[in-house]
């Protein structure tokens, strides 16, 4: 094995985060700089990429200092998906469309309809119709209305081109973020779709190649290196999607491994080595050929922690005073269920129109009621998605390992093990979608030989085992939290038009 370190650059919405690591896995040094997201528009948000490497070069610079001459590789992790438009230079010739843009919505319903319906459009490509699973739509947009910024395309790509092209000189475009253009066929992963690309008019010399995001796509350009002070021509990996990435640095790279990260929002992803795809999921390939991820994403579960507090509760100080007073309720919430769809949903239903619920209240309900029911309708939710992959793929993992900030909450992983009467295990992971970067940086490199040899991260934080008491309530309750959305489905549509 070689001796050295290896840094990871993840570039997200809200900031820059560069890190460096040795080869056993441990944290050197990191480096942020914010990301500003602009929204010049009614439902459109975009960065700006100039910016975001400026981010990246001065991060770099001081992430190295005193490691100049030890770096070994460099990898990507980046928002998904992020569209970039490059003239002949290489450079952006506009402010780059995020994975929240919407302006392309009645573009996709018209895309759609060309190939019959929603469940024919996800029969071909592999992903429901959205602005942010369909890429191709909001090239399309770009098109017709800015035809000026059109004529000067050289060629189409995503953050991670755009961020692999300043560092190298050189382009292409990896399955992880490919599998959100609407131009991939997420069970074909290897090129792009001609058929696809016909449909959406898109010439695929507008396009990169594509290539796995572990492989080398260039070596550190001689004025880069010079800048933050390297040797010129450090492998660089072409890296993919935050999501995809955060998965191999936690090494899930087998059937049946499933994984759960909590935060604002939370998603449990199923790794499986077929193509048989589900709608209930957001679906990609994985950074390594010949196996897929499958996203279960709930929209708000953290959300609904913080709404509680900041807008229903605003007397309770902090959230651990609001785990606190839902402990006083027993488990159950006397009968309060909560659906926490508070900005629409996107797992297992896709509707951007169904709404948050509490139901079963009555006059005996208490305030540590309310509380322990939006904690308890996360667990509900998390149900629901897990036993719609573990049917789809065939799977009954050991256990769940989680990440993200809402893991650090007790309760939320208890009713999560109880809801799925599964182990669950928290990771100490602040920085994977960066160590997944530098661990693809290190496998372009060549740095460990095996995949099976890199430091995965393995590190457990706490880990939670079912309750009797617990798995016996989510087994005999969850049929009530499963049918309140399809029989509330139509009202909450004629409030969303009514009323908003």
């Amino acid at each position: 094995m070689k001796q050295g370190v290896i840094a990871g650059i993840d570039a997200g919405t809200s900031k820059v985060k560069t890190s460096l690591f040795s080869l056993d896995g441990t944290l050197l040094r990191e480096v942020s700089a914010e990301v500003t997201v602009s929204s010049p528009a009614m439902h459109q948000a975009e960065i700006d990429v100039n910016q975001v490497f400026a981010g990246v070069i001065r991060s770099l610079k001081d992430l190295l200092c005193g490691y100049e001459e030890k770096l070994l590789s460099i990898g990507l992790s980046v928002t998904s998906p992020t569209l970039v438009l490059l003239d002949r230079s290489l450079k952006a010739i506009r402010p780059a469309p995020v994975y929240l843009d919407n302006r392309s919505a009645q573009l996709v319903e018209r895309y759609t309809s060309e190939f019959g319906s929603k469940q024919a459009y996800f029969a071909r490509v592999g992903n429901n119709p959205s602005p942010s699973t369909c890429v191709a739509a909001t090239i399309g947009w770009l098109r017709t209305h800015e035809p000026d910024n059109w004529r000067q395309v050289y060629k189409i790509g995503f953050l991670n081109t755009f961020l692999a092209g300043q560092l190298t000189g050189n382009l292409a475009a990896d399955p992880t973020v490919s599998s959100y253009s609407g131009m991939m066929n997420v069970a074909k992963p290897d090129g792009w779709d001609k058929e696809l690309l016909g449909i959406f008019e898109i010439d695929e010399n507008l396009l990169p190649p594509v290539m796995w995001a572990s492989c080398k796509v260039g070596g550190l350009k001689s004025d880069i290196a010079q800048v933050i002070g390297v040797q010129s021509g450090v492998p660089v990996a072409l890296g993919g999607a935050d999501s995809a990435v955060t998965s191999f640095a936690l090494g899930v790279l087998q059937h049946g491994e499933v994984i759960q990260s909590m935060g604002t929002s939370e998603v449990t992803t199923f790794c499986h080595a077929t193509p048989h795809l589900s709608p209930a999921f957001m679906n990609r390939s994985h950074v390594w050929p010949g196996l897929w991820l499958s996203h279960g994403a709930m929209s708000t579960t953290g959300g609904a922690i913080s709404w509680l507090r900041s807008q229903v509760f605003p007397e309770i100080a902090s959230e651990a005073e609001l785990e606190a007073e839902a402990l006083r309720s027993p488990l159950g919430a006397g009968g309060v269920f909560f659906l926490p769809y508070l900005c629409g949903e996107r797992s297992p239903m896709f509707d951007a129109k169904a709404s948050g619920v509490f139901f079963g209240v009555n006059l005996t309900t208490r305030r540590c009621d309310l509380i322990r029911a939006v904690f308890e309708g996360a667990a509900y939710g998390v149900r629901q998605i897990y036993k719609i992959g573990a049917e789809t793929w065939k799977v009954q993992p050991e256990y769940i390992s989680c990440v993200g900030g809402a893991s650090r909450s007790s309760l939320a992983l208890q009713l999560r093990a109880d809801a799925l009467n599964l182990e669950l295990r928290s990771i100490e992971a602040d920085a994977a979608a960066s160590y997944g970067a530098a661990l693809l940086g290190a496998c372009a490199a060549g740095v460990f030989g095996d995949v099976g040899k890199l430091p995965y991260l393995k590190t457990f934080r706490k880990v939670f085992r079912p309750t009797a008491a617990g798995a016996e309530h989510f087994a005999k309750s969850s049929f009530i939290y499963d049918s309140l959305y399809p029989a509330l489905k139509d009202v909450m549509h004629s409030a969303h038009n009514c009323c908003l």
